[in-house]
């Protein structure tokens, strides 16, 4: 009777161990390479996102400078005119510059919900650009600074400026003016005929100091607005989408 060949084969193990650590070190790379390519893939939905919602910010921006300047100027041409003791301006223009005066700024035009949703909602990891998270954090810093000066407009309108109009303005005279809105003629406004009477000289609102600090006043906080806000927002929407595009190869 032969004996048992009792002789380890180390060469069959060794190829056989090699075989199990290799698939096991493919299977962390395939695993490591799908995460890496799902990550990437929110990462570019994300990146898109935002890119969509800041053009239209940046769509919204010179819409709203045109809507402050013209309001501006509206403002200086009255300050103008009550100057002067002989002024052009006859009663109809005065009512139409100050329903220039009368529209406000709105801090909600300037939400953004991709944005709020990577730094209020602390996903900013999502991002792997190091130089597009400090931009999109400067951003918001940037956006909220116009929202606080529009809502400074928004006060002033609300507290100050509407009950000296009520009780020192024909209201309905002056809407009735009002054909489109300030720095957009082609957004026209349909007015209903109330009915009240149209003889009101708000010439006479014009030339007392109490209207023309007011006027000063809301002109002070539309160039806060323009100056500080505006002019800041711009810089940084400019930069950041600027890295979207180069994100997104555009």
């Amino acid at each position: 009777m032969k004996g048992t060949d009792t002789t380890i084969p180390w060469p069959r193990i060794a190829v056989e161990g090699i075989a199990i650590v290799a698939s096991i070190l493919l299977a962390f790379a395939i695993d490591a390479w799908w995460t890496d390519r799902q990550r990437e893939e929110a990462e570019q939905v994300v990146v898109r996102t935002l890119l969509n919602d800041l053009q239209g910010k940046q769509i919204l921006l010179s819409d709203m400078n045109r809507f402050s300047k013209t309001i501006v100027e509206s403002v200086e041409t009255l300050l103008m005119a009550a100057s002067s003791a002989e002024h052009s301006l006859s009663e109809n223009s005065i009512d139409r510059l100050i329903g220039d005066t009368w529209w406000v700024s709105n801090e909600a035009v300037w939400d953004s919900a991709p944005l709020n949703q990577l730094i209020v909602g602390g996903n900013l990891s999502v991002i792997s650009n190091p130089n597009l998270v400090q931009q999109l954090a400067e951003l918001k810093v940037a956006i909220d600074r116009v929202k606080y000066h529009s809502r400074n407009d928004s006060d002033f309108h609300e507290k100050i400026m509407t009950p000296f109009m009520i009780a020192h303005s024909n209201m309905s005279q002056i809407t009735a003016t009002m054909r489109h809105r300030p720095g957009h003629p082609e957004l026209t406004i349909q007015r209903r005929n109330l009915g009240v009477s149209e003889g009101y000289r708000h010439s006479e609102l014009l030339a007392t100091i109490e209207y023309q600090n007011l006027l000063v006043a809301k002109m002070e906080r539309l160039a806060d607005l323009l100056e500080v806000g505006h002019r800041g927002i711009e810089e940084r929407l400019s930069l950041v989408i600027e890295i979207l595009e180069a994100e997104l190869d555009l």
